[in-house]
């Protein structure tokens, strides 16, 4: 009868290591599946109107989801501060905010990268002019799945 050939421990440690990779991996592919998330098309319009501290600087706060943004629909006053909180939710799939309108006081670019520990960014800025200010996800193709929204400046 053949003799089969015994297994090491080198060789059980190294089948252990191995099952061990692919579980870890598989753990993280499963927590990034939420980062595939919903479309930003296929949600209803959230809004909300910033509301002013007692010194008259107006707050608020928008969640960047994989891929949408939570409220998208900001209304703030013209002539008056804005300090604006943005959350990035998802931990694996990298986002970014952008409203490009200097000429009506709105410059907003921050982002979190793929695996962001810095998930909370915040700026303050004053808009001038009355108007709708789109703003975007400017990440490949985020725009493009809905992630969107409006800077309401009454």
């Amino acid at each position: 009868m053949p003799r089969l050939p015994r297994m090491r421990v080198g060789m059980v440690s190294r089948a252990w290591g191995v099952a061990a990779t692919v579980a870890v991996g598989g753990a993280l592919v499963l927590l990034a599946l939420p980062g595939c998330g919903t479309s930003g098309a296929k949600l209803p319009v959230t809004e909300v109107t910033a509301s002013a501290d007692s010194s008259g600087v107006q707050t608020v706060t928008i969640e960047a989801h994989s891929y949408y943004f939570k409220p998208n629909r900001v209304v703030v006053q013209a002539g008056k501060p804005v300090d604006l909180t943005i959350e990035f939710k998802s931990f694996f799939t990298p986002h970014n905010l952008t409203c490009a309108h200097e000429d009506a006081g709105i410059q907003i670019d921050k982002s979190a990268g793929f695996m962001s520990f810095k998930k909370t960014k915040r700026i303050r800025f004053t808009p001038t002019a009355p108007g709708e200010y789109p703003f975007h996800c400017g990440v490949g193709s985020h725009m493009m799945k809905g992630m969107t929204g409006t800077l309401v400046v009454r």
